[in-house]
């Protein structure tokens, strides 16, 4: 596969549907998300946000891959990776399931929608992903979040902003670092799979 190829195409004759494969692809991202997310948010705990969450680069790459399936496996497994890391209770975890969903499809929706290379070979590639994957999507998940923890009292509104550039800052440094390293070194191996989703679902 070419770097100049436009790895979205579809070629003629193509058709794509979803299939077990990309069953199995949710079952392991939401399994690896479920691990890298329980000891992240042990790891560097602020509260009831971390300072530094590798689960988000599970977020950050998995519609890139997978599309829907990689967006669903984003706000399944911090369900799961709360509960066991003690580090949200299940109705505020439900809370966050918009935003998490929105950071799990961003990185998908502009690669997509831009015909992005998921292999990093451009400097579009790059901004795409930094710009809309990483501060767009972070921005409005911390925004999303701190909201539902103050609104459940569990943050003070003095307190509001602080949380916010933490939850930001954490998701937002981890996520770049951990993610772009996955597209590109792990996507030359995902863009060869029946695994991978030119489109959304297939």
């Amino acid at each position: 596969m070419a770097a100049s190829e436009n790895v979205w195409a579809l070629e003629a004759g193509e058709v794509r549907k979803p299939g077990i494969a990309h069953v199995v692809a949710l079952a392991l991202f939401t399994g690896i998300g479920i691990v890298v997310g329980t000891f992240g948010s042990l790891a560097i705990p602020i509260g009831f946000v971390s300072a530094f969450w590798p689960g988000q680069a599970i977020q950050a790459v998995g519609s890139v891959w997978y599309g829907m399936w990689g967006g669903i496996a984003a706000f399944v497994f911090p369900l799961l990776s709360n509960a066991m890391s003690g580090s949200a209770p299940l109705p505020i975890s439900m809370m966050y399931i918009p935003a998490n969903f929105v950071q799990g499809m961003a990185s998908g929706w502009v690669f997509r929608q831009y015909k992005l290379d998921p292999r990093l070979n451009s400097w579009q590639d790059w901004a795409g992903f930094t710009l809309v994957g990483i501060l767009a999507a972070n921005a409005f998940g911390a925004f999303w979040g701190t909201w539902v923890l103050r609104l459940n009292g569990l943050i003070t509104p003095e307190a509001h902003l602080v949380a916010w550039a933490g939850w930001f800052m954490g998701n937002s440094v981890a996520s770049w670092v951990l993610g772009a390293l996955m597209l590109k070194f792990i996507s030359p191996l995902v863009l060869r799979t029946k695994a991978f989703c030119k489109g959304y679902w297939a």
